[in-house]
């Protein structure tokens, strides 16, 4: 059964100063199950972030809607958790504020909370950390505690747009198998906007690859790689046979991008 249904969602974005208006996102269509982990890959300007802005209640389909168990979207809502590739933590919150923060304004007590906001710190490797500031705290250890604020919140559907691109690639390794063990004890629906290919086949249940601009669904490629799964299965030739075929087909939407 899907949890998300996206029906003819279309973009455009009108002319800066009167110029020509810009489509970012062609009509596309996309069914997303409950605990399904969909990465959505594409070049540069294809109209990820835009999709992924739109099923977060953060802007409006010029065209078509987003459906999550049966309700269009309008706007933001506690059901979707949102990770930025940039560090959005509030600087003036110490680490368990900051997870903290959407209970708080959900009115849940402190007492109910504090169990809520411990045991994602633990999940996410912080326990020491709870009364550091952002800015005493490495990026990995940012996005750590982003991240926590979003599943402490409990939502339908965590959306994560480019979480760990600002990271050096060995914390970005340990961040991606992080959050693919959290996912593999909680199930929870996991919408993960990439550039990087091999982060996309790792993470992923299924791998959606979009056109160049104006954007659409190229492919949806399924990931049978079993779970748990190890960093060292990046080794593996089924790992090395799908990242090959979705290098292709990038690199035929990134030459079309470079020449139009």
């Amino acid at each position: 059964m899907s949890e998300l249904i996206i029906q003819g969602v279309s973009r455009t974005f009108p002319g800066v100063r009167g110029g020509k208006p810009v489509q970012a996102l062609q009509p596309t269509d996309l069914e997303i199950a409950k605990n399904d982990f969909v990465t959505v890959l594409g070049p540069s300007g294809c109209g990820k972030s835009t999709l992924l802005r739109i099923i977060a209640g953060l802007d409006q389909p010029t065209t078509g809607k987003v459906m999550l168990e049966g309700t269009e979207i309008k706007g933001p809502g506690a059901d979707r958790g949102m990770v930025f590739q940039s560090y959005t933590l509030f600087p003036w919150l110490t680490v368990r504020e900051n997870v903290a923060f959407g209970l708080r304004e959900r009115g849940l007590p402190a007492s109910s909370s504090k169990e809520i906001v411990g045991s994602y710190i633990d999940k996410v490797g912080l326990r020491g950390f709870e009364d550091h500031w952002p800015k005493q705290l490495s990026g990995g250890m940012q996005q750590r505690t982003a991240i926590a604020r979003a599943l402490a919140n409990d939502p339908k559907i965590l959306l994560l747009d480019e979480p760990f691109g600002a990271l050096d690639n060995q914390t970005r390794g340990l961040m991606q198998e992080l959050l693919l063990g959290i996912w593999e004890r909680e199930q929870k629906t996991v919408i993960f906007v990439t550039h990087d290919i091999e982060e996309a086949v790792f993470m992923a249940s299924r791998v959606v690859t979009m056109t160049a601009r104006p954007g659409r669904i190229k492919s949806v490629t399924p990931v049978d790689i079993p779970h748990p799964r190890h960093y060292t299965v990046k080794a593996s030739p089924e790992f090395s046979r799908l990242r090959l075929k979705l290098t292709e087909e990038i690199r035929s939407e990134a030459i079309l991008a470079a020449s139009s």
